[in-house]
């Protein structure tokens, strides 16, 4: 007999003419207890889709057991508990009917657990349901994505709202897979209809972004060599959200871009080597950037460097704690911010020192126990400057809709907080620094927003004030996909998104441009696709309203800026290059930087080391300047060149790093 509820291990041997041969060990283990009742998603009742989908949460790797409708099902869960099982359903041609559905986990021991007990009527009376639709990426870098779910069998499934529409028909099991084009490089909201002659269900709605763009190469923070340390850790900027990974040391290692783009990544180095790596960010669609290198030299003879705890950057405060760890009873000296700052470990080796920064500028500070020829260095931005109030596009107003776009432009990278709607909503403008925050309005009343910018630092700006009526009378606005598209060189632009009330005989027309455009919405889902001539290098304001018979609704703002003109060349007398270190003529570190007005405002700056064959991106600010981080020996060419918003590239300027 077992013990109960335990593994028993058993010793199993056999006598032969009274000798007994050696054991062999087996192990049973007793499980008498019945798992729990399964525990189901939410399920879809009344309908008239005669297969369903059930899923759940039952104890890992069970049976399931489905009775009650036209057929028994099964189905087995996965090693998390997870499973889904399609139950065919009693159904009839004329009234509702009711199906009583029982659900039973059995577990590997064989102990089936109670039931779990619903009832899903079928209708055939009922309009025809919406899909229901399964997990579908958010980001891709395809140009294509493929959309599956459920729907009633044998129906058609029109998708809409991409480059190209799809359709299909829903099989005898009722599940669908349907192939949807993307518009390029921007996000997609598709709509998925059910058709059945001339009735068409609600819609389905998945957002995929598409975005076959790489990020920039990760901004590396300098990193001391040679080092004592085994262990280094690797820091820098890369585009918010992308997994940064690093090769070349003993073990490849990796870690994830935060929200404000800051990433940090242990890296274990192979002892007393040259250890040359390789850093790349890959997004959230799987596009994966250049490699920014530097070369890391471990030296196990040499002590190992001052320990420094992680510190917040950028920071507004004027001067920063630093505290951590090195030999007991020795001297701590900080180079690198405003003042030389010297420290004494205690007999457990903790230290600490207030460090004053230099005023809003990046500060390069260099740990050291002097005489030990091992530098720690800790990179710190100060920034104290809040940033400019958001410049904000026009809203419709008064409107039909109750849900809004805020857009504009402010710093990049800012935090963008709305208030004054339902309830407070926020978002981040981008590198370029444009932002779309949805926000909810009252009905039928006017609403004041105050849009403010709060930097990386904490800084916060002044308000932006925008007044938005809203009226039930008013028919809704057209819903537009990019309401705040990037700048472009093109000279025309596509306006894609739909109207709230499709319809036979609605047309969408959108003034502002060189010249009005107009073009049909599709009658069943309301999707509309109209190009644009743009008046050449400047803002343009496109009013987009969609018109049935004589009646518009109001316009939908579209704010893009048309520029093929070039930034000017970087001022080459403004740029600095600071060499770093240099192993056998590989840098370990270094930077470029540049003076207010040194390139186009909040043009990405690349800088090429033309010597060695490496390069590294930033972001200018408003005022022109900016500072990049890329390995240099002195001597080395270093290559600048200012793309702007539109893509356009200026000429390169060389200096020399020193």
């Amino acid at each position: 007999m077992l013990n109960a509820e335990v593994e028993n291990t058993l010793l199993v041997s056999q006598t032969v003419d009274g000798l007994e041969s050696p054991a062999a060990m087996v192990t049973v283990t007793h499980d008498g207890t019945p798992p729990a009742a399964p525990q189901l998603d939410p399920i879809v009742t009344p309908t008239r889709r005669s297969m369903q989908r059930l899923r759940g949460q039952t104890e890992a790797n069970a049976m399931i057991f489905v009775t009650g409708g036209a057929e028994d099902a099964e189905a087995t869960a996965d090693a998390d508990g997870r499973f889904e099982v399609t139950v065919a359903l009693n159904t009839s041609e004329t009234e509702a009917l009711d199906n009583d559905i029982a659900i039973v986990a059995r577990d590997v021991a064989g102990n089936d657990g109670p039931a779990t007990d619903i009832t899903i009527v079928y209708d055939p009376t009922l309009p025809i349901e919406a899909p229901v639709l399964d997990d579908f990426p958010g980001f891709t870098n395809m140009t294509t994505v493929t959309l599956t779910g459920e729907a009633e069998a044998g129906v058609g499934i029109n998708a809409v709202g991409g480059a190209t529409d799809g359709m299909t028909t829903v099989g005898d099991d009722g599940t669908f897979s349907v192939d949807v084009g993307l518009r390029p490089n921007q996000r997609n909201e598709i709509l998925v209809f059910a058709v059945a002659g001339g009735d068409t269900s609600a819609s389905a709605s998945a957002v995929v972004v598409h975005d076959d763009v790489a990020p920039n190469a990760p901004n590396l923070d300098p990193q001391a060599s040679p080092t004592g340390a085994e262990i280094i850790r690797m820091t820098g900027e890369a585009e918010p959200g992308a997994t940064v990974d690093v090769t070349g040391g003993m073990a490849d290692a990796s870690g994830t871009a935060d929200d404000e783009g800051f990433f940090s990544v242990d890296v274990m180095l192979t002892l007393d080597a040259d250890n040359a790596l390789s850093v790349t960010a890959t997004d959230a669609a799987g596009n994966t950037s250049e490699p920014s290198a530097v070369t890391i030299t471990q030296d196990s003879s040499l002590e190992e460097p001052v320990i420094v705890d992680p510190v917040m950057s950028p920071t507004s405060d004027p001067t920063v704690m630093l505290t951590g760890r090195a030999q007991a009873d020795s001297e701590i000296e900080i180079t690198g911010g405003a003042d030389t700052v010297t420290a004494m470990s205690n007999a457990s080796g903790d230290w600490n020192a207030t460090v004053t920064l230099r005023a809003n500028m990046r500060n390069e500070l260099r740990i050291t126990r002097p005489g030990s020829g091992v530098d720690t260095i800790v990179t710190i931005e100060h920034d104290d400057v809040a940033p400019m109030a958001p410049e904000l596009n026009d809203l419709p107003s008064p409107t039909g809709n109750t849900m809004i776009d805020v857009t504009g432009t402010s710093e990049p990278r800012a935090r963008i907080s709305v208030s004054g709607g339902v309830m407070p909503a926020s978002g981040n403008a981008g590198m370029d620094g444009r932002f779309s925050v949805r926000v909810q309005i009252a009905e039928d009343a006017e609403t004041t927003l105050s849009v403010i910018a709060t930097d990386r630092a904490g800084n916060s700006g002044s308000p932006s004030m925008a007044t938005v009526t809203h009226s039930s009378a008013t028919p809704p606005a057209p819903r537009v996909d990019q309401t705040n598209p990037a700048p472009t060189n093109m000279p025309t632009h596509t306006v894609t998104g739909r109207v709230e009330m499709p319809g036979p005989g609605i047309e969408v027309v959108i003034r502002g441009g060189m010249a009005t455009a107009m073009g049909a919405t599709d009658p069943s889902s309301g999707t509309f696709s109209v190009e644009v001539t743009l008046n050449p290098n400047v803002e343009n304001t496109l009013m987009v309203v969609s018109r049935e018979g004589s009646i518009e609704s109001p316009a939908t703002p579209v704010t893009i800026i048309h520029d093929d003109i070039a930034p000017a060349q970087p001022d080459a007398s403004a740029i600095t290059a600071t060499a770093g270190g240099c192993v056998l003529g590989v840098p370990t570190g270094g930077n470029v930087s540049g003076m207010m007005m040194s390139v186009e405002a909040r043009s990405t700056v690349r800088v090429e080391n033309v010597t060695v064959g490496s390069s590294a991106t930033g972001t200018a600010t408003d005022a022109g300047s900016f500072n990049v981080g890329i390995g240099a020996c002195n001597g080395d060419v270093m290559r600048i060149t200012s793309t702007d918003a539109a893509a356009n590239v200026s000429d390169f300027v060389e200096v020399n790093a020193g």
